[in-house]
């Protein structure tokens, strides 16, 4: 399996491996999921040793599968965002987690921006922030501690929670389109 480190890689990619969940996953159904043939340095580590509750598992898959939002909550430490990770890991789909602690700003999820040296000249440049940059991508976003989000950031969140969301950058007087297997997860620990 070849992996991949080059960011612009990710665009062009498209989920066109056919992955059989009872085999993978060792669920009782006759699903058959698309996932990706080329491993990037997104994709997380495969846990050989990882067991998949079944319920949870048929709805992360729903999620990679028909693009929905899926959100699992459960107990601190009971595995939530890795439960999602091993999925991702085994359809070899490109995944990011941003913990929605109390440092994360709208900045950090929309961008900002920045003084920058191009043909020897400084200039400003716009540097997009976590979510644009995901929403263009064939990525899985897993956005932790989703109950503990800053109102600020829940606020840019909240635009792209429908399926074809599309998110605004109103600094920017642009509108971005998500691409067709942009995938966005969120886990909690309260409902």
């Amino acid at each position: 399996m070849t992996v991949m480190s080059d960011t612009d890689v990710l665009e062009g990619m498209e989920p066109t491996e056919e992955i059989n969940v009872r085999e993978v996953f060792g669920l009782d159904t006759d699903m058959v999921v698309h996932g990706f043939k080329t491993r990037t340095e997104y994709v997380p580590a495969i846990d050989e040793a990882y067991r998949f509750d079944p319920q949870t598992t048929m709805a992360i898959l729903a999620g990679f599968q028909h693009n929905r939002r899926v959100m699992v909550q459960g107990y601190h430490g009971t595995g939530k965002s890795t439960h999602i990770e091993q999925v991702a890991a085994r359809l070899n789909w490109p995944m990011i987690r941003v913990n929605l602690d109390s440092h994360v700003s709208r900045i950090d999820m929309v961008g900002k921006d920045a003084i920058v040296l191009k043909d020897g000249a400084q200039i400003t440049e716009f540097r997009e922030g976590i979510l644009p940059w995901a929403l263009q991508r064939p990525v899985a976003i897993t956005f932790d501690e989703y109950d503990a989000g800053r109102p600020d950031v829940m606020f840019v969140i909240q635009r792209v929670l429908e399926a074809s969301g599309k998110l605004t950058l109103l600094d920017q007087n642009r509108v971005i389109e998500p691409n067709p297997y942009f995938r966005l997860f969120a886990t909690t620990n309260t409902v």
